[in-house]
């Protein structure tokens, strides 16, 4: 019975699943079991896979999407413990060993995530960490209902009971971000400041979309759950999410793709009626596509 449960989605991964890997076979912890969940991919990734051999266990099953394939993993897995890692990102050699540690000596906590480095598609560290000062601790329940925390699900090792009594990750919101919040209701978190991942933010578009169901959903399941006391929570989720689709449309303005920006300022409307700058923006993509362009150029950098 191995100690930890690896678990690994991967769709359309076959570029990356390769190096996720090997920073999994490199841990300097041992005791563990690798499951990869090939969520319905259509490239080459079940025969990248299959080099793989039994070094790992393999579901194949029709797109459920990320918060389904994780699922899929950790109930066909073993383990007392759970790690997640995504198939585009690295894990340090160290990582298991340490979260596993900090685990075993605090045995009433349900969840141990860390800090991560950020990186591009290419494997360049491209930004800072999402993890300020102002969020480099462990949080309380009343801090995480104050805003998006930020713990990505490769930085994290977490208990399967505490998995379990928290019904896994919400299949139909596309999210995993109620799933933190329905985590730290079994237990305290443990945070290290060490940067454990190498986490890469690629290309938003057209995942930021493809991905996206609005807000509607997930705000109405946590007012139901937390009541006026997620207020802050669902403003901070608002203006994350119009951050990131309106990034997201500026980057596509700047490369040509007037359609697919077109289709990001008006998905950000979905979460602001208000937001000025995209009824600004959606204007502009009916502009000739070099001038539209220009116009976009700073702001491109910026996003």
């Amino acid at each position: 019975m191995p100690r930890v449960s690896v678990i690994i989605p991967i769709y359309n991964g076959a570029a990356t699943i390769e190096r996720a890997l090997k920073s999994v076979f490199e841990q300097t912890f041992t005791d563990f079991e690798i499951v990869v969940i090939d969520d319905g991919s259509t490239d080459e990734t079940p025969s990248v896979l299959a080099k793989f051999g039994d070094r790992i266990r393999m579901i194949r099953q029709a797109n459920r999407g990320f918060p389904g394939a994780r699922n899929a993993g950790v109930a066909a897995s073993r383990g007392d413990l759970i790690a997640l890692i995504d198939h585009d990102d690295q894990w340090l050699q160290r990582k298991l060993e340490l979260t596993v540690a900090a685990l075993d000596a605090d045995p009433g906590a349900a969840l141990v995530y860390s800090d991560l480095f950020v990186v591009n598609e290419a494997g360049e560290e491209s930004r800072s960490s999402p993890i300020g000062s102002d969020t480099a601790h462990a949080p309380t329940m009343d801090e995480m209902l104050s805003r998006i925390w930020p713990i990505m699900p490769s930085t994290v090792v977490m208990r399967r009971a505490a998995f379990d009594d928290a019904g896994g990750f919400g299949e139909s919101l596309h999210e995993d971000l109620d799933f933190w919040l329905l985590m730290r209701e079994q237990g305290a978190f443990i945070y290290l400041p060490d940067k454990l991942v190498r986490f890469t933010f690629g290309q938003l578009y057209p995942k930021v979309l493809n991905r996206d169901i609005g807000p509607k959903p997930i705000v109405d399941l946590i007012r139901a759950r937390y009541g006026s006391r997620a207020d802050r929570w669902v403003e901070d989720f608002i203006q994350h999410r119009v951050r990131m689709i309106a990034n997201a449309g500026v980057i596509e303005m700047s490369r040509g793709n007037l359609a697919g920006a077109r289709r990001c300022f008006i998905r950000v409307l979905r979460y602001d009626r208000r937001h000025v700058k995209s009824y600004l923006r959606i204007a502009r993509t009916y502009l000739p596509a070099g001038i539209a362009r220009a116009l976009s150029g700073k702001a491109a950098r910026g996003a």
